[in-house]
């Protein structure tokens, strides 16, 4: 047995539809499930951020003892058309680099609820490139 790949990441959240709007508007997620009491109240969702991958938000303060968590890493074909894409919605100061050892093209921003967001391309100068599935 061994594990086939990341199933989710799960994130507090103090204001859903802020989160909802930047995961959904700026990252082009889709909700994939909401969460809801007997009441019909929304307390969460599962977001598909593709791939079969998600991110799990829930209403709520930050969970005591996060403390390991340092940041949400996610890949797209085109990071200068994801910069402008930032950019477009407000956020500033997001211009493509590459990793000191790694040579991954990346940047990073800071979302809603302090969560700081890494971008990566890969191309043919990425060390990690070899582990990636073709598409």
């Amino acid at each position: 047995m061994r594990v086939k790949r990341l199933s989710h990441v799960s994130l507090s959240s103090r204001d859903l539809a802020a989160t909802e709007r930047f995961y959904v508007e700026i990252m082009g997620f889709e909700i994939a499930h909401e969460f809801r009491n007997a009441a019909g109240e929304r307390y969460g969702f599962f977001l598909h951020a593709g791939g079969g991958t998600f991110i799990e938000c829930f209403r709520g303060e930050p969970v005591a003892g996060a403390g390991a968590f340092r940041h949400l890493c996610f890949e797209v074909d085109d990071i200068a058309d994801f910069a402008a894409r930032l950019k477009a919605h407000g956020i500033a100061d997001v211009a493509p680099r590459r990793g000191r050892t790694d040579h991954v093209l990346q940047l990073s921003f800071v979302a809603p609820d302090g969560i700081e967001i890494e971008i990566h391309q890969h191309d043919e100068q990425s060390a990690l490139k070899s582990y990636l599935p073709e598409d």
